[in-house]
Parts: C-alpha cells; sequence; structure tokens
C-alpha cells in the first residue's frame, strides 16, 4: 500500500498520464463530427439545363451563363456523390471569396469520418480554370506540405486538358462572394 502512495505521489507518473489524457481529448475533439451540415443532393438547374444541351448536342455556337451560389455548389457536388458512392467524401460545403474558393467536407478514412478544409484559387488561363490548393486540413490540423503538393499533382492530372478539349469555350469565370460566374458557349 505504501508503494502505491509513494507512485501515486511521484511526477514520474502524472505527467505521462497527463500527456495520454490531453491527446487523448484532442484527438476526440479533432474528431468530432460536431453538428454535421448537411445538403440535399441536388444539380444546379442552370448546370442540369447545360448538361442537357450538351448530352443532345446541336447546340454547337448557343452561350450559355451560369451563375452557382454557395449552396447551390454543395447541393451539386452532393449530387456527384450520391452518384459515386465509392468516393469516400461526404457533407459538402462550400463558400465563394473573390478568386478564392474554400470547401468542408467529410472524409471517411480507415472507418473514421474526419473533418476536411480546403482553400484553392481559381483563375481561367486560355480557356480553361486552372485550380491551385493554397490550403488544405484535415481534422482541424493542417497537413504537411508534401501532402499538399501530392494532392495539387493530383488536381492537375485530373484539370489536364492539354490532350482533350472541354465541350465549352469558358470565356469568363470569377468567384465572387457566396457565388461563381462562368460564361461562354458550346462548341
Amino acid at each position: 500500500m505504501r508503494r502505491l502512495l509513494v507512485a501515486l505521489r511521484s511526477p514520474n507518473l502524472w505527467v505521462p498520464v497527463l500527456l495520454l489524457i490531453t491527446n487523448g481529448i484532442a484527438w476526440l475533439s479533432a474528431l468530432a463530427s460536431g453538428e454535421p451540415y448537411v445538403v440535399e443532393p441536388r444539380l444546379e438547374p442552370s448546370l442540369a439545363d447545360l448538361r442537357a444541351r450538351l448530352d443532345e448536342g446541336g447546340h454547337s455556337g448557343e452561350p450559355f451563363t451560369l451563375v452557382v451560389t454557395d449552396q447551390e455548389a454543395a447541393e451539386t457536388i452532393a449530387w456527384y456523390l450520391a452518384r459515386h458512392p465509392r468516393i469516400p467524401f461526404a457533407r459538402p460545403r462550400v463558400a465563394f471569396h473573390p478568386d478564392v474558393v474554400e470547401a468542408w467536407g467529410e472524409a471517411h478514412v480507415a472507418g473514421l469520418r474526419v473533418g476536411l478544409h480546403g482553400r484553392a484559387r481559381i483563375v481561367l488561363q486560355d480557356g480553361v480554370p486552372v485550380v491551385t490548393v493554397e490550403e488544405l486540413g484535415m481534422a482541424g490540423l493542417s497537413v504537411p506540405g508534401f501532402v499538399r503538393q501530392r494532392i495539387q499533382q493530383e488536381v492537375d492530372v485530373q484539370l489536364d486538358l492539354s490532350d482533350r478539349r472541354l465541350p465549352v469555350i469558358i470565356t469568363r469565370f470569377e468567384l465572387e462572394e457566396g457565388q461563381a460566374v462562368i460564361e461562354g458557349t458550346i462548341r
């Protein structure tokens, strides 16, 4: 009994115990999903119209204008994810700001739901949107630079249009507070 009392008074025991408790609390708060942000999966109406015109064919040269709000972007992403259940991502949320877009969501990694946050700059170059990942976080923590660079490489590969043509010519792409504006013509 005496050895137990001595052990309980020893800082050599309490320092690691406190570190373990603090670490556990940090992980619980980082992985806690809190109040889930849920949007209805729905293809934004002007995107649905453009998609239908592209599928029909025969609309070459016709102009289009898309004005997509934060909410509509999140709903469209949810619509896309619902059609691709193998993508381990859910609960998208989007915020457009001048020249940048922020996105939040939830990834399913190794059976855990982990919060994600990203910020990207998008500009139009030669009629093609160019995306630069500026910030990426997971579970409330910034991901290391080499991870962000690897994700940027994957974004570049996915958006590389050098060997294929978009079915539209984009002439205007602007990110404003709360919305994105895209104008162009159908090829």
